[in-house]
């Protein structure tokens, strides 16, 4: 019975009120795979959702077009253009998320073949998924600022992180915060943005959050666990596998207790392979233990075709303790 997704990225998880949780994935495969192998005409999809139900004993497929001819579940409406999900959040029926866009490019400075246009707002029911509403996000143009990977609920706000490349070309995450409205919608026309000091109604304001000092991913998490907020991100680049965590006292940092919770060792085995976009999935912490996941990828695409295994993410599980003891 072939119905589910044999390969995606992404892997971003949304926990639900009723305690399933959906897997967002970036580029994803169906069809069949026999003896660990994919047709090469599969056809590749740039996003589909994957909903684990809350006795963790089923999981559904969602995408649009039929099994042997699947299409992307989100599709812009500009030709050429293709969404890779964000991360969100669930509120009174409404699943808020966010969706980067992007273009098929070509040319020496883009070498994956795809170039970043922008971030839009989406709101989909959490029952059916059947879209609500969409907008952009239009303040990635105003600051520079990758947002909408890693979103946090804290009641009275929400928090909305992003990335950016800064002047000394590391990657820093920054936050950004506003309210859900009586219509259940972000409002996005009260966005402040953090300074390191204050918030600030000015998208310019916005400045790395204090405490980080790896090369902060694309996607990274940031959670609540015990009175004590942590952000988790695998270091930023080809090759690199060192999965990091820092902890703080408020959503916002400053951070600290830096720990590197595991490394991952496919590229140092194969030059070939990467691994990318550690993400953590605290609500299936368990035994203490929080889950987390990576993908891999290979540099030579006809590889994830005669094996399936390297286009896919890695789950393990890292002691809570582990990431919240202080060093000595």
């Amino acid at each position: 019975n072939y119905n589910g997704i044999t390969g995606a990225d992404g892997t971003i998880s949304v926990p639900f009120p009723d305690g399933s949780s959906l897997f967002m994935m970036g580029d994803s495969f169906l069809g069949k795979v026999v003896d660990n192998q994919r047709d090469p005409k599969t056809k590749m999809i740039n996003n589909t959702f994957i909903l684990v139900n809350s006795k963790k004993t089923d999981s559904k497929s969602i995408f649009e077009g039929e099994y042997n001819e699947p299409e992307s579940l989100i599709v812009p409406s500009e030709e050429g253009t293709f969404y890779w999900p964000g991360h969100g959040f669930v509120r009174d029926g409404v699943f808020h998320f966010f969706m980067s866009k992007f273009e098929k490019s070509s040319g020496i400075e883009n070498i994956w073949g795809f170039r970043f246009l922008g971030t839009n707002y989406f709101q989909y029911t959490s029952d059916g998924f059947k879209k609500i509403a969409t907008e952009p996000f239009i303040y990635t143009e105003k600051n520079l600022v990758h947002w909408g990977h890693a979103v946090y609920d804290a009641g009275k706000y929400i928090y909305i992180y992003g990335s950016r490349v800064e002047k000394d070309s590391i990657a820093r995450a920054h936050v950004c915060r506003t309210v859900v409205t009586k219509e259940n919608r972000l409002d996005l026309s009260k966005l402040e943005f953090f300074d390191c000091r204050k918030w600030s109604a000015n998208p310019t304001d916005s400045k790395p959050m204090l405490g980080t000092s790896s090369n902060i991913s694309e996607q990274f998490s940031v959670f609540s666990y015990k009175k004590k907020y942590i952000l988790l991100s695998q270091q930023r680049g080809i090759g690199t596998g060192e999965i990091y965590t820092y902890t703080s006292d408020s959503p916002f940092g400053p951070w600290g207790n830096r720990k590197m919770i595991y490394r991952t060792n496919e590229s140092e085995l194969d030059k070939d392979i990467i691994t990318y976009n550690a993400m953590a999935h605290p609500q299936y912490i368990k035994n203490d233990e929080l889950l987390i996941c990576y993908n891999i990828n290979s540099l030579k695409v006809p590889r994830i075709f005669t094996n399936v295994n390297l286009y896919r993410p890695v789950f393990l599980r890292v002691p809570m303790q582990l990431i919240c003891n202080k060093e000595n």
